[in-house]
C-alpha cells in the first residue's frame, strides 16, 4: 500500500469543527476529501472491505488465541523525515525479562528529554510492539523526546496484573537511571492504543513510586472491560452509518458493543485470557476497567477516538467522568476510521494526523521547541 499524501493529513488538521454531546465537547476531524456522510475513508473502506471479504470466506470458528495472533497484523510506514535512532534495553519484570524499543532523533542525543512511553494494543494477548515502530519513531522525531516502546508480557501465558507490572517497571527503571537514559525524569507521559489504553490508564492508576505521569495519549481506548452496570447507553443509532456501507460498518463496531448485539464470544474470550479465574474478583477493578477509578488525580489527557469503534460510547461516557473529576482533556473523534487505525499509520492519513496532534499536546505542555 502506498504512504498517504501528506496534504491530507494537514487538511485533517486544519478541520477544528466542535460539537457538543451531552455536555461533552468533541473536536470532530472530517474527511479529506470525501463530503459523504456515513462513510469510511476511503483508504480504511479498501482495507477494512479486503480484510471483511476474507473473513466471511473463512469457515466459522470458535474464539483461539493462536488464531487472533496470527490474524493480528499491522502495515505501518515510515513517515519520518529526519534520522532517528533506534535501539533496545531490558528491564527485570518480577523475574521476566522484558524488552524496551528506543526511539530517539540523531540530533537529540546526549541531553536530557522527556519520555514518551508507548504501549501497543492487541487486545492483552495479541500483536508486538515491533509492530508500531513507525508511530513511535515519528512521535520521536516530531517532539524530541525519546520515545520507548514496551513488549510486555502477553496474556494468557501472563495473566493480569503482569503486563500492568511491565508498565510499571519499566517507569520507575526510567525515573531511577534517568541520567544514564538521557531522560529528564519530571517530563514523563504513556501513551498507547486499545488495549495498550487500558494498560496506560492502569499504569497511572497504580503507579506508586515517586515518578510521576504528566500526560496520556489513549488512542480509542478500552476503558470498561465488564459493561454490565448500563453506566452508558450503546445505540447504533448513535452512529451515522450510510446504507451502501452498512454491513462492513457494523462489523467493525462488535468490539465493546453492549447492546447484546455484538460479538460475545469475542469479549468473554479476551476478558478471561486477560484476568483468567480472577474475572469475577476483578472485572470492576479500577486498573482493569478505569470508569470506576478515583480519576481526580490523572494528567493531561488527549484521547483519540474513531468514529466507527464500538468502544467509542464508553470512551465518551470516560470523558465526561474526567471533566466531573476535573482533569483537563481534549476530546477528538476522526470520522471515517474504525478501531485500531494506528495500524495503518502512514497509509490512512487519520492514523498520521492523531499522532501529530498527540505530539502538538505534549509540546505545549512541557513547553518544548520542536
Amino acid at each position: 500500500m502506498n504512504r498517504c499524501d501528506g496534504e491530507l493529513v494537514k487538511k485533517i488538521l486544519s478541520d477544528n469543527t466542535n460539537v457538543d454531546i451531552d455536555d461533552l465537547v468533541i473536536e470532530v476531524k472530517g474527511l479529506p476529501d470525501d463530503d459523504r456522510e456515513g462513510v469510511l475513508d476511503k483508504r480504511e473502506f479498501f482495507i477494512r472491505n479486503a480484510i471483511y471479504a476474507f473473513q466471511k470466506m473463512a469457515p466459522a470458528q470458535g474464539f483461539n488465541v493462536e488464531m487472533m495472533r496470527a490474524a493480528t497484523k499491522t502495515q505501518c510506514l515510515d513517515a519520518c523525515k529526519d534520522e532517528v535512532l533506534n535501539s533496545s534495553f531490558e528491564i527485570d519484570s518480577d523475574g521476566r525479562k522484558v524488552t524496551v524499543f528506543r526511539y530517539e532523533r540523531a540530533d537529540s542525543v546526549g541531553s536530557a528529554r522527556p519520555v514518551l512511553i508507548y504501549i501497543h494494543g492487541g487486545s492483552f494477548m495479541a500483536s508486538s510492539a515491533k509492530f508500531y515502530e513507525q508511530p513511535c519513531r515519528f512521535a520521536a522525531e516530531q517532539t524530541g523526546c525519546v520515545v520507548l516502546n514496551i513488549e510486555y508480557g502477553l496474556a494468557p501465558e501472563n495473566r493480569y496484573p503482569a503486563a500492568i507490572n511491565d508498565c510499571l517497571r519499566l517507569i520507575e527503571y526510567v525515573y531511577a537511571n534517568a541520567s544514564e537514559l538521557g531522560i529528564d525524569r519530571e517530563k514523563i507521559g504513556l501513551f498507547g492504543d486499545s488495549a495498550g489504553a487500558n494498560l496506560a490508564l492502569a499504569a497511572v492508576i497504580d503507579n506508586k513510586s515517586e515518578a510521576k505521569i504528566s500526560y496520556l495519549g489513549l488512542f480509542y481506548p478500552c476503558v470498561d472491560l465488564f459493561a454490565g452496570d448500563n453506566l452508558y447507553e450503546w445505540k447504533e443509532s448513535d452512529y451515522s452509518i450510510n446504507d451502501e456501507e452498512r454491513e462492513l460498518i457494523l462489523s467493525r463496531l462488535t468490539l465493546g458493543r453492549c447492546d447484546g448485539k455484538g460479538n460475545q464470544a469475542l469479549m468473554a474470550g479476551i476478558l478471561m485470557n486477560y484476568t483468567g479465574e480472577k474475572y469475577e474478583a476483578v472485572k470492576k477493578a479500577p486498573d482493569v476497567s478505569p470508569i470506576y477509578a478515583d480519576l481526580t488525580r490523572m494528567p493531561f489527557t488527549g484521547i483519540f477516538s474513531a468514529e466507527y469503534d464500538g468502544l467509542r460510547i464508553q470512551t465518551e461516557y470516560y470523558a465526561r467522568l474526567l471533566k466531573k473529576a476535573g482533569v483537563p482533556f481534549k476530546f477528538t473523534r476522526y470520522r471515517g476510521v474504525t478501531h485500531a487505525f494506528l495500524d495503518y499509520f502512514g497509509i490512512v492519513p487519520q492514523g498520521e494526523a492523531a499522532i501529530l496532534q498527540m505530539c502538538g499536546q505534549v509540546k505545549e505542555i512541557w513547553g518544548l521547541d520542536v
